[in-house]
């Protein structure tokens, strides 16, 4: 893992995180769909309930134009009906959206949506999916392959394909997820990207962006269910994926922090702050995603940067002129917990 450079950095490791995603799961063939196929596309928001709002854009107005390219591009598709909970600005309740679903008789239900955190560090696309029965099957073997189109199409960082149940364990704590489920519908939600983190700006204010994010989570449908478009020249009826298991019980989301986060010290440049270092990181639940590093003992940290999935790699960083020679590491997971390594100190 070399990181001089966070956005290539982040480029490089993105097929690799991918992989991973699968746990060494093998390809399978597609999921069978029925005819008609009926897919509900869901802008998350809207009306009063604004979403996010950064750089002057709520979140409500860009789900609309990414479900809306999704929409066309998957309507480009054979054998597929297409319907949207909302094409104005207009307030539905997380039940309605999914009695709007189970109405149309959809397949699947995919709420689409932008993403922003407390700590406005984080960037990257994540998928969050039911936990139980099929609905937990289906919802992951998808969200690895929007994820995978995402990363490839538009070059979002993956945060992982998520599940997270409320604090009595009753239901899903997503509500359209929950909601949909009562109703035999599967839903997923796709948080695109964080609008409050810069190395993700591009991916939604950029010209054309927008409707990349829609194209790409059309050909992730297309691909789970194996569809074909004359019109745009595609076959996807032989493509293979990782295909997950029913969830025999309800699973629930990674709680604790990482086990493992050790780190070795390689070489280290005075005169530029230039530090190598071996690090290992360990989670038996939830995939490392990022790195941060300190240089004075843990009292500042460095912004979050990119984590090879291997488990284990070189890290190369250059201190910044305050530090005081002590360095350490924290890794983070998939649910944003983190583990601080070992200290070292610089001679």
């Amino acid at each position: 893992m070399k990181y001089n450079n966070r956005k290539k950095t982040t480029a490089l490791i993105m097929t690799a995180c991918l992989l991973a995603c699968g746990f060494f799961m093998k390809p399978v063939m597609k999921t069978q769909a029925r005819t008609p196929l009926v897919i509900c596309i869901d802008p998350g928001h809207g009306g009063e309930n604004g979403g996010a709002m950064y750089n002057g854009l709520w979140e409500k107005d860009l789900t609309v134009q990414i479900a809306n390219a999704m929409y066309q591009e998957l309507s480009l598709y054979d054998g597929v009906t297409v319907v949207m909970t909302r094409t104005a600005d207009v307030d539905l309740s997380l039940e309605q959206r999914a009695q709007i679903a189970a109405g149309a008789g959809a397949d699947f239900l995919y709420s689409i949506h932008l993403n922003a955190s407390p700590s406005h560090n984080l960037f990257g696309s994540e998928v969050w999916v039911s936990g139980y029965g099929n609905h937990y099957a289906k919802g992951m073997s998808f969200g690895n392959i929007v994820l995978q189109q995402l990363s490839a199409d538009v070059g979002v960082y993956p945060r992982g394909v998520k599940t997270k149940l409320r604090e009595n364990g009753n239901g899903d704590y997503y509500g359209v997820i929950h909601q949909a489920r009562r109703l035999g519908v599967t839903a997923a939600i796709i948080e695109h990207c964080h609008m409050d983190e810069a190395h993700d700006n591009e991916f939604y204010r950029g010209e054309g962006a927008l409707e990349r994010l829609g194209k790409a989570d059309a050909t992730a449908v297309a691909k789970y269910y194996g569809l074909k478009s004359s019109a745009l020249g595609v076959d996807y009826s032989n493509y293979a994926y990782l295909q997950y298991p029913n969830a025999g019980t309800p699973k629930m989301q990674d709680v604790t922090d990482p086990e493992v986060a050790q780190i070795e010290l390689l070489f280290y440049d005075k005169d530029t702050g230039r530090v190598r270092l071996y690090a290992r990181a360990e989670d038996a639940q939830s995939r490392i995603i990022y790195y941060s590093f300190s240089g004075d003992g843990g009292q500042t940290w460095s912004g979050l940067w990119g984590w090879a999935p291997a488990g284990e790699g070189i890290i190369e960083l250059t201190l910044p002129e305050n530090s005081t020679g002590e360095v350490c590491v924290r890794v983070h997971n998939e649910y944003d917990r983190f583990t601080e390594s070992n200290h070292i100190f610089l001679q």
